[in-house]
Order: C-alpha cells, then structure tokens, then sequence
C-alpha cells in the first residue's frame, strides 16, 4: 500500500528565522564547524537516531580515498584499498545510517581504459558497526563487477526501517556491451576497422543517436550490508550525467532521475510497492519541455515526510522559467504545482537535497548566480520552532556549493563545499 499522503497540495518553502536569529532577506546559517580542510570533493551527510551526525567525502588531489567523521570528531578512512575512490560532484560518496545504527557509505571507483574517452567505474559500498571508528573491507554494489567494462555512477542510497539497504545508480553496461559488440563485429574481415572504441559512457547526444542509453538500476541488501542481491532495471534511457535519489517508507520505494526523451530532460519517478522487487512506470513530476543537447549535471532530491507525502526538488533550465523547484505527489504519484525555492531570468545548474524532519521538509540548495555561491536553506510544513520562521523569499544563507541534507530525532544537519573544505550545521542533532 502506497505511503503516500491522502491529499495533493502545494506548499511554499519559508525561511530559517529562528535558526539565523532574524528575518532579514538574507540571515547567516549558525553554527558552522569546518570538517575537512583542503583536498576535499562534495561532502554528503547523515542523522543516526540518536542523533549523531556522520559527513562523507572524497579527498585527495591525485590519489582519492573516501573519508568519514562523525561531526566533532577526527575522520577515517572508508575504504581498504588506497585509492580506490573518485571525486565528482554528481557521484559523491553518498552515506546513510540504519535503524541499527550501522554506517554505510557508496562511493565510485574509475578505471582508465585506452580508447575510451571517459573512464569505467564500479560501486562500492563499506559499512561500519561500531559508530564510524572502523569499516569492513569493501564489497562491489553493481553485481556485473569484472565483466564488460562500463559505468556505473551517479548512485544514491537509502536504508529502511526494517535495516534493508538500497541503492540506485545509472548504469551503462547494456551500452558498453552493445558497442563492445559492434566494435568486434566491424574489425570483422569485410567490415573495416576503428581505431580504439570511443565509449561515451557520459555522453549526451552520442547516446542517443547510438541506441541502447543508459539504465536506471537498484540494488538491494537484506543483510545488513554484507551481500547485494543482483540488481534490477527500473528504466532505460535515462539522462546520462544527473545523480539519481531514492527514498523509501516501509514497503515503498521511490527513485527519481532525469529522463532523456529526445534532448528533452524531465524529472521523472519511479515507484515500487514491494521493496523493490518491481517497478512502476516513471512519471514526470512537471513537463518542463526542457531541451538541452547535454546534461545539466543537476540530479534530483527526494524526501518522504511525516505524513508519507512524497517531496521532489529539481533543476531546469527551461528558458521561460529557469530555477530549482519543489512538488508534492499524491496516491497516484501525480504531482501538483511547482513551487520555486529559487528562480530568475537566468539561473544556471544548481544543486538541491531534501530532508523530512518531524512535520517539515527541509530544502537546502545552491545560489550560482553570483561570482560567490551561496548554499541556501529553507524548510516547509510544521518545522521545528515554527513560530520564529517568517513567510515569504527570505532564506537562510552561507557561502558555498553542493550541500547535503540529513535529518532523524527532530533535528537536522546541512554539509557543503567552500573552496576545497568541507563545514557543516547542526540543528536538534550532535
């Protein structure tokens, strides 16, 4: 039975008041601690139900391992093999904290391959059970490890209530394999030959003139994180280079991405009402009629609330109405009206996250508009200290790029990236 709410409304984003103390058009995020300094790559966040706060990310400037710290604290290393881990803004280690108290985090790993214009990449995911001191050896998410050489990246996770973890990513093994095939049968006496195989695995338009595009998958772990099962196709052809988001509540499973239909670049989702076994048609949240013959490199966020309403925040770039966005689905996952939480007569790529915290829904995203970025932060529905929140476009703001939400225990907590530094904010959490 679907979680989702019995009604269908919209709703506004307002800004942090009391957080920041006032209610001025722009008010400061308090309590900013710096997690990393230097050689850091886009950070994402967890809330354990204790209240517990982890941060994950990429470091290093040649060589890349995948760091965890438990907010205060001293970070560790996640991954056993050094180097093993690669930095980019849509494929950032993505961390999550179970029921347990388990900590999981998924990275991307890339392999350089000659001929190929982008490298292959695999998912792996470690977990630690003992608060984020240590972590196991690391296990392959994508069950096609050490076949055809292909992509899998742009992955998200989520754990359940009941300890099951998923993850969804897009993957490019049927493409790879497909060109694989196509290469060897024209180096085939007769048919001529190619010099190396120009493998687009991120590629836009090359994708779309060569058949077979990228596949949204999900894999799951019944095991508290030692296994995965072997993952299962949601949808095929999607946008090559925006992160996919899950979530998920009780049996249901949402997964959201950008679609590709001709260039034209809608945010759809998925849903599945058995844990993941199958899967709904996707549906767009809103017809942007969007067309760009390239990705934008902005994924969606997705956020289930208290009162199982399914939220979705996105970018467009559509020229009559450039900026990031918010929607509410109903039973039926059909969704209302678009809110903006930013928009302008130019708004380039941004980044979004959402994050359910008691009755509310919190938002943070990135301004670019400006020579200095600003990460934003707003939240909607009966939100903590509710009375000190003030209507209209005030936000709270602070400099930075790429944030991350995470909220669990009535509290919250916001990572980003200023220059090559990680800082974060804790609301309710420690």
């Amino acid at each position: 039975m679907s979680m989702l709410g019995r009604r269908r409304t919209g709703a506004a984003f307002v800004a942090l008041g009391m957080l920041a103390g006032c209610d001025s058009a722009h008010t400061a995020i308090d309590d900013v601690l710096l997690v990393a300094a230097g050689a850091a790559h886009s950070p994402t966040v967890a809330v354990a139900a204790n209240g517990t706060a982890y941060v994950a990310w990429v470091s290093g400037d040649s060589v890349h391992d995948v760091l965890l710290a438990r907010v205060g604290q001293t970070p560790v290393r996640v991954n056993d093999i050094h180097g093993d881990a690669a930095p980019h803004t849509q494929a950032p280690a993505q961390v999550a904290v179970g029921p347990e108290g388990n900590i999981y985090v998924v990275w991307q790993n890339n392999t350089h391959i000659e001929g190929r214009r982008f490298p292959v990449s695999d998912l792996r995911l470690a977990r630690s059970t003992d608060g984020g001191r240590t972590f196991e050896p690391a296990i392959y998410v994508n069950d096609d490890a050490g076949a055809t050489p292909a992509s899998h990246t742009f992955h998200d996770v989520a754990v359940s209530d009941d300890g099951t973890v998923y993850v969804s990513w897009i993957d490019g093994r049927a493409r790879a394999q497909e060109q694989l095939d196509a290469h060897a049968g024209s180096a085939m006496p007769g048919h001529g030959g190619h010099e190396g195989m120009a493998m687009h695995e991120h590629g836009s338009s090359e994708q779309a003139a060569a058949g077979t595009g990228p596949e949204i998958r999900v894999a799951r772990s019944r095991d508290g994180g030692r296994s995965f099962e072997p993952s299962v196709i949601v949808a095929a052809n999607s946008c090559p280079c925006c992160r996919t988001s899950i979530a998920v509540a009780d049996d249901d499973v949402y997964v959201a991405w950008r679609d590709n239909a001709e260039n034209v670049r809608n945010v759809v989702v998925a849903h599945s009402a058995d844990r993941g076994e199958t899967w709904s048609a996707p549906r767009a949240v809103h017809d942007d009629r969007w067309r760009i013959d390239g990705c934008p490199h902005a994924g969606p966020a997705l956020a289930i609330a208290e009162d199982g309403r399914l939220h979705v925040a996105w970018y467009t770039g559509a020229p009559e109405r450039p900026g990031i966005y918010h929607a509410i689905a109903d039973d039926a996952l059909a969704f209302g009206a678009p809110e903006p939480l930013l928009d302008g007569q130019w708004v380039p790529p941004s980044l979004v996250d959402l994050a359910a915290v008691g009755g509310s829904v919190f938002a943070a995203w990135d301004d670019r508009r400006t020579d200095v970025p600003r990460v934003m932060l707003g939240a909607t529905g009966a939100a903590p200290a509710a009375a000190g929140f003030v209507s209209g476009r005030s936000r709270a703001e602070t400099g930075g790029l790429a944030p991350s939400l995470a909220a669990n225990g009535g509290g919250y907590a916001l990572a980003w990236l200023r220059g090559d530094s990680v800082f974060v904010s804790v609301a309710g959490v420690r």
